[in-house]
């Protein structure tokens, strides 16, 4: 699905309310066209506009919009290059990469492996417990 730039321009009042365009792809307007033909077959009390059909359909979105459609919609929508933007900000005010970031730069490099860390040895139970006696002379 293509990405289309959202343009809003403020244009004459309808209704007592402002009006603003969109651009939308052609996928989206041939599903906003279909859904009023839709309602529009066998309507007697008037034509829906595509207009009046756009903003019932957003109007009754941001109403029942969920977590899990907002998720939806930003990975559907990501920018990789503004998240590497948003990576390499935080990561210059924190002095900090991650370490997901840093192991896919190390094998970009050609690097197998990541820089080993040192381990220090952990401690153990093997122990030996002797009890020291008095020396006999």
């Amino acid at each position: 699905m293509e990405t289309e730039v959202i343009q809003t321009t403020e244009t004459e009042t309808n209704r007592g309310e402002e009006v603003h365009r969109i651009n939308v792809s052609k996928m989206a307007e041939e599903a906003l066209s279909e859904v009023m033909e839709r309602v529009n077959d066998g309507f007697e009390g008037g034509r829906i506009n595509r207009t009046q059909m756009a903003n019932w359909i957003l109007m009754r979105f941001a109403s029942q919009c969920s977590d899990a459609d907002i998720q939806q919609i930003r990975s559907e929508n990501v920018n990789e290059l503004a998240v590497l933007e948003a990576i390499l900000k935080k990561a210059k005010k924190t002095g900090k990469l991650p370490s997901e970031v840093s192991q896919i730069i190390h094998k970009h490099l050609g690097f197998q492996d990541s820089p080993r860390k040192v381990t220090k040895s952990k401690l153990t139970k093997n122990i030996i417990n002797d009890d020291i006696g008095e020396l006999e002379e």
